[in-house]
């Protein structure tokens, strides 16, 4: 089990390194160090890139949450009520 959490937790830093969270010098040793954990790690690391590719294309846009999506508050219309579409309401002029 500690082993999988080793390979796992190094793909998941390989993977960050990748995505251009740190500097390139970090990014390098850290591939490094992963391919020296193994075939288990560099698979975790593959997949990890991937899904991490396909959410930064939109795919898991709809599996954000079971909860509502939050709707957008429409300002009053009190203006367009009362049939002043085209008027001004504060400003000079």
């Amino acid at each position: 089990m500690m082993k999988l959490l080793v390979h796992g937790l190094g793909a998941w830093f390989a993977v960050e390194a990748a995505s251009g969270r740190y500097p390139r010098p970090v990014a390098v040793g850290l591939t490094m160090l992963v391919t020296r954990l193994g075939a288990p790690a560099m698979a975790f690391a593959m997949a990890g890139y991937g899904l991490k590719r396909l959410q930064e294309a939109g795919a898991f846009e709809g599996w954000q949450s079971s909860r509502p999506a939050a709707t957008r508050r429409r300002a009053p219309a009190t203006a367009q009520r009362r049939g002043r579409r085209g008027v001004r309401t504060s400003g000079i002029g």
